[in-house]
């Protein structure tokens, strides 16, 4: 008797408690959508909707804008054309070179010759060696945007879709490739940068037109 009492007692609290419980679950249940019954449809369009979110973000179009900072293409953009370009424009074209340095560059072009005008090949080594400073801006940009890219990545987790958050091993392994796809093609444009450099170093053009104003101006001041 005593126990009937005290199940009578406790049973209305327990079967509040159930059938809580089961409202919860079966909302998170049908959070979930539907069964997948096609598994390659749905794995395909989910890693669509995560590229076009990422493309999206660097396009300026995606559905959920930052208001508080810079990101995705409007970063890329601000590191392009301000904090890169802010830094060419600070490099002094003749900074780190002096007279003793020029002079003695012109003497070891000539030999035992006096010379009477500069030496091209002096002046090909002074220059270059002044081109060469612009290959650590360069890589530091490159850097830069390839942090920003890997942001991205956390922008769009952060504001995944219900679908993709009802799988969340995909979710993690589609943050993995892009993660380690951007990690891999990081030394191959550090290479394109080190190789544009090579080229302007391999070809000093004379023929441009800095080179005839330059000229052109010497001739008046010697006129």
């Amino acid at each position: 008797r005593l126990l009937m009492h005290h199940i009578r007692d406790c049973l209305p609290e327990l079967k509040t408690r159930i059938n809580v419980l089961a409202a919860q679950y079966q909302s998170l249940l049908n959070s979930y959508g539907e069964p997948v019954e096609d598994k390659s449809a749905t794995l395909l369009q989910l890693i669509t909707k995560f590229a076009t979110e990422y493309c999206n973000t660097i396009e300026g179009t995606a559905k959920y804008i930052e208001t508080s900072e810079l990101c995705g293409g409007a970063r890329i953009c601000y590191i392009f054309h301000e904090t890169f370009g802010r830094t060419l424009e600070s490099v002094d074209p003749l900074g780190g070179l002096n007279t003793i340095d020029i002079l003695t560059a012109i003497r070891n072009a000539t030999g035992p010759r006096p010379a009477l005008f500069v030496p091209e090949v002096s002046f090909e080594l002074l220059v270059k060696r002044q081109i060469k400073r612009l290959e650590e801006p360069s890589l530091r940009c490159v850097e830069l945007v390839h942090e920003e890219m890997q942001r991205i990545i956390q922008h769009c987790s952060n504001y995944s879709t219900q679908e993709l958050l009802r799988f969340p091993k995909l979710h993690d392994a589609i943050v993995e490739v892009v993660t380690c796809l951007l990690r891999r093609r990081l030394p191959v444009t550090n290479e394109m940068v080190h190789n544009l450099v090579a080229i302007e170093l391999a070809y000093i053009n004379t023929k441009h037109p800095d080179f005839a104003d330059a000229c052109g101006l010497m001739n008046n001041n010697i006129e």
